[in-house]
């Protein structure tokens, strides 16, 4: 049965019942915001009357998604957001897609809320597929699916485990000098890649960015070099199949998950597409995963700096493995934040020589090594990556499925209702930001001279990681990452951009589209 036939029996079945449910019930049985039962000061509105685009009987919205007729056809999720904040408000339903209606917040105050009703074990449906690809693979994963995908208990008990070998300061400085190496041999080919008559890159640096987070990832998960910074890496070796997967593996979660389709022939081919793009990412992952459990049990230095894998090995192997799985299959991230980042640098002259300033303080040398001090030591490039992740989130809100029946500005959300919390469109608010679509790093600098706004800025506004317990789990390797990237770069070049504003698309994730012929200048 296609998933359009579907949705209209179940709209069919419940439509009519849950409209006489919302009017006829009594206030005392809608919950406050306080998540209280029976509370009669507040009057709560119906679900149904949250304002958004009007659902037609039986179809719902899913003619505003097909082509020619649709107005939100081939319109890409951050468009989509900022499309039903202008028009609905800071609350926006949107019928029609899934079984219960999403909700939009546009409203760091309904953010907040939804962040105190998301209950102790939170639980976020997203990247389905990606779920039942590891269900469907229980010779791998044997029950346990990863932070990504798990739920409730299941997911609490992986998190618990995993936790303190991921978010802990200490553990992130045991990986400095590894990913400083690997950044060293980075800006060193980057040299070689320059064109000797423009001095620009070529069009397809993102993927060099691409293998140098592969590279820094597999370090950090398995102590073991891919090889991904070799010259001339081949179209077939491990490392570029394991780029172009990810990057398949998001696109196609994101067609199966959100662009309306009435013929289940086309989600049945992207499942097919997706399940073998994910069998090649465990394949590849697999074979460097035994590499290293070999090179473990090979070697008794107590000295070396041990890898994720290595002390979750010691806690359980299966967990061990599809955390190993979870951090290799993140490298799209870091890149495409990485790609902004140094745009930004480039396209602000006056920023980037302010940055040079203190990173000449803290790297007098080229050869200066990079450490856990000097990371301390370096306000001006976290509030550079800070600034950048602000104007090019990687990911554009934070979902949230209820786990009761709450409230959230004065409207009854029913359990099970997917919430979304849009950080990026809140973003670039000039409510909420000065001067919003500029480049200013001092936003983040407290008592900076030039910029003195830094109070002013709202808890729940911008939220790059996260937040509370389902924040990323890899932030601090990600950042610990950027950072030694941005002042490996900055020391060695002044770099710069001659061409248009920065092109991107916005599907599960934000990336890179504008082909990076960033201009470097050796110092």
């Amino acid at each position: 049965m296609t998933r359009a036939r579907v949705f209209i029996r179940e709209v069919n079945s419940l439509r009519f019942p849950l409209k006489m449910q919302f009017r006829t019930r009594s206030i005392r049985n809608y919950p406050t915001e306080s998540n209280e039962i029976g509370d009669t000061s507040i009057n709560l509105r119906p679900t149904e009357d949250i304002p958004g685009p009007k659902a037609l009987p039986l179809i719902g919205n899913l003619f505003r998604f097909m082509p020619y007729i649709g107005e939100y056809y081939n319109v890409n999720v951050l468009t989509l957001m900022r499309m039903l904040h202008e028009k609905y408000g800071n609350i926006v339903k949107l019928d029609g897609l899934k079984k219960q209606p999403t909700i939009f917040l546009f409203c760091p105050e309904l953010c907040k809320s939804m962040y105190q009703l998301q209950g102790k074990i939170p639980i976020r449906i997203a990247m389905e597929p990606l779920h039942n690809y590891r269900k469907n693979r229980e010779d791998i994963y044997k029950g346990q699916y990863g932070l990504t995908t798990s739920q409730g208990e299941l997911w609490k008990e992986f998190r618990s485990k995993v936790g303190p070998h991921m978010m802990r300061p200490k553990i992130v400085k045991m990986h400095v000098a590894q990913i400083h190496d690997i950044t060293n041999e980075f800006v060193d080919k980057i040299s070689t890649l320059l064109d000797p008559k423009t001095l620009e890159l070529p069009d397809d640096f993102m993927n060099e960015l691409y293998k140098w987070s592969v590279e820094s990832m597999c370090s950090i998960a398995l102590n073991y070099r891919m090889g991904c910074l070799k010259s001339n890496l081949a179209i077939d070796s491990d490392a570029q199949i394991m780029i172009n997967c990810v990057k398949e593996m998001f696109d196609l979660t994101y067609r199966i998950e959100n662009v309306p389709s009435l013929l289940e022939i086309n989600n049945r081919r992207n499942y097919q597409k997706l399940f073998n793009a994910l069998d090649k990412i465990n394949g590849i992952s697999a074979k460097y995963i035994e590499n290293a459990k070999n090179n473990i049990l090979k070697t008794a230095d107590a000295d070396r700096d041990y890898s994720i894998l290595e002390k979750l090995l010691c806690i359980d192997e299966q967990t061990a493995l599809v955390m190993a799985l979870d951090i290799l299959m993140s490298t799209d991230t870091t890149s495409n934040a990485a790609g902004a980042l140094l745009y930004h640098i480039a396209n602000n002259k006056e920023k980037q020589e302010k940055l040079r300033k203190e990173v000449m303080s803290v790297l007098p040398d080229k050869t200066t090594p990079i450490t856990p001090d000097v990371l301390e030591k370096i306000p001006y490039v976290k509030g550079c990556i800070k600034e950048s992740m602000r104007l090019f989130p990687i990911t554009n809100g934070i979902l949230r499925n209820m786990p009761k029946d709450v409230s959230l500005g004065g409207y009854f959300i029913p359990k099970g209702t997917n919430v979304i919390a849009c950080h990026a469109v809140l973003s670039m608010d000039p409510k909420y930001f000065a001067c919003p679509m500029e480049y200013i790093p001092e936003r983040w600098i407290r008592d900076s001279p030039e910029f003195s706004s830094h109070k002013s800025i709202h808890t729940y506004v911008y939220m790059p990681f996260g937040y509370g317990v389902r924040a990323c789990i890899g932030q601090r390797f990600a950042e610990m990452e950027l950072e030694i990237l941005l002042l490996k770069v900055i020391r060695n070049f002044r770099i710069e951009w001659h061409y248009g504003p920065l092109e991107h698309e916005s599907q599960i994730v934000n990336t890179v589209k504008s082909p990076l012929r960033f201009k470097l200048i050796d110092l």
